[in-house]
């Protein structure tokens, strides 16, 4: 018996062939496994428990040990408003960053050691399409369950602890910021695969850069307006309804951004002029 076998023709750009395959490779790595269900638990149980504590748990021991901060923010309720608050969208921001650090670390370095990058690029498919199918695909996974999830958590918990739900407006605006500066490091990140063959120079960089560059920002102050060291204490006050300088929210925003688009131009050219 001949088999029939009808073959559907691909219709795709040839700079980006392969990508629609390798993207759906990608998503079902996230949502095709027990990877999605493991990180919708881990990050919106670290970010929920943290925001929660700060809430609920912090202003009674803080008003039990007579902390003059609770009577200065207007009492308990106020306190704790504030401090789950701040918590979530400063270090917040940080934990997302650390998450996806963690997340992307070996995206493209495992692949190059196992020698599945070697086998996908002796298929008929561009070299971009390798990096931007990974990018897409992580950055959707990210923004769903290291992003949303938690902010639908501390959100739904900032409401319980006024009793009228928290005004949308500024608190998506400071998810935003948190957006923004967590795009930054997952395309630094996987940049890095693709300049390294190891984890320790990948990891180097982006924790240098994550925890150091606060402290070189405080000797060259022009620092927090082109890179986006300042973002976490901008969603903060943003969250807040705060109005800032337009320097201090809207250029460190726009450089940050470029930045990210730079990561991904660089990554692209240094995977498509890699030997393999």
């Amino acid at each position: 018996m001949t088999a029939n076998l009808n073959f559907q023709p691909a219709k795709e750009w040839n700079s980006l062939r392969g990508f629609a395959n390798l993207f759906r490779k990608e998503s079902r790595a996230w949502w095709g496994t027990r990877r999605w269900w493991v990180n919708a638990l881990l990050w919106t149980g670290i970010m929920g428990g943290i925001t929660g504590l700060m809430l609920f748990i912090m202003p009674s021991m803080a008003e039990a040990s007579g902390d003059p901060s609770v009577e200065a923010a207007g009492g308990p309720l106020a306190f704790g408003f504030q401090l789950g608050r701040s918590i979530f969208f400063d270090l917040g921001t940080l934990v997302m960053a650390i998450g996806v650090v963690v997340l992307c670390m070996d995206m493209i370095v495992e692949e190059k050691h196992s020698g599945l990058t070697e086998w996908l690029l002796s298929k008929p498919i561009a070299r971009r399409s390798y990096v931007l199918a990974k990018i897409c695909a992580t950055l959707l996974a990210v923004l769903v369950l290291v992003v949303a999830l938690p902010a639908l958590a501390a959100y739904a918990m900032l409401g319980l602890r006024i009793g009228a739900p928290y005004p949308p407006i500024p608190f998506l605006s400071g998810v935003g910021i948190m957006v923004i500066h967590t795009w930054f490091y997952l395309t630094l990140t996987i940049m890095l695969g693709t300049l390294f063959t190891s984890r320790p120079p990948i990891l180097g960089i982006a924790f240098g850069m994550l925890f150091g560059g606060n402290l070189v920002a405080t000797l060259f102050q022009p620092l927090i307006y082109i890179m986006p060291l300042s973002l976490s204490k901008v969603a903060v006050l943003v969250a807040e309804g705060q109005a800032l300088p337009a320097g201090l929210l809207w250029s460190p925003l726009f450089f940050t951004a470029l930045w990210s688009l730079i990561f991904i131009l660089v990554a692209v050219k240094k995977f498509e002029t890699t030997e393999f």
